[in-house]
């Protein structure tokens, strides 16, 4: 009788534990353009600091909020981001701003001593959400003069776009309002002296 209560218990056990639901994970994209072309040289004229990347603290999590109304959030089911969402977002901005001009380099914060970038980029997301169809971003960002210790230039971004269904899609709509936010960056770095 023993045998059969712990064979019985052990398959229950192995039986919950495959039905246990799977996890999904997503991640940020660059921009699907094709690089500018690069000088004949192909070295990179300009060192660019990035960050720090600091998100609001409610955005700190790997699991992906869904929605967000009426001061409420909705987290997703069984879905993850696949990297810390401040990494992610640094690594994505670099990585549009090399393939909008690829005579830049970049270094992300914090850097040492010696590679210390003439300009950087600190990026503040206060939001980063989905209400309704809609995928949001409200975000502050600075241009920096490293060597005058000074911000050269700073700008709200605010965009709204419409989402897919699905936490795919909203990973989309975020990469593509990251994508944005990196034009407008770039727009800014051109015409820094």
């Amino acid at each position: 009788m023993r045998r059969f209560l712990f064979v019985s218990g052990l398959c229950l056990l192995l039986c919950a534990c495959q039905h246990s639901p799977k996890k999904n994970y997503f991640y940020l994209s660059p921009l699907n353009e094709k690089a500018a072309t690069q000088s004949a040289s192909n070295q990179t004229s300009q060192l660019i600091g990035i960050g720090p990347v600091d998100i609001a603290e409610y955005l700190m999590r790997s699991q992906i909020i869904e929605s967000q109304s009426d001061n409420t959030l909705t987290l997703a089911d069984n879905a993850y981001w696949a990297e810390p969402l401040d990494k992610s977002i640094a690594r994505v901005i670099s990585l549009n701003l090399t393939q909008l001009n690829p005579s830049r380099s970049f270094v992300h914060f914090p850097w040492r001593n010696d590679s210390k970038p003439r300009y950087s980029l600190r990026i503040h997301i206060d939001q980063l959400s989905r209400t309704g169809r809609n995928a949001n971003i409200n975000a502050t960002w600075e241009l920096v003069d490293n060597d005058g210790k000074s911000g050269t230039l700073r700008r709200n971004f605010l965009r709204s776009i419409q989402a897919d269904s699905g936490t795919k899609g909203l990973a989309q709509a975020y990469s593509q309002l990251l994508g944005e936010l990196s034009k407008e960056m770039d727009d800014a770095l051109n015409k820094a002296p």
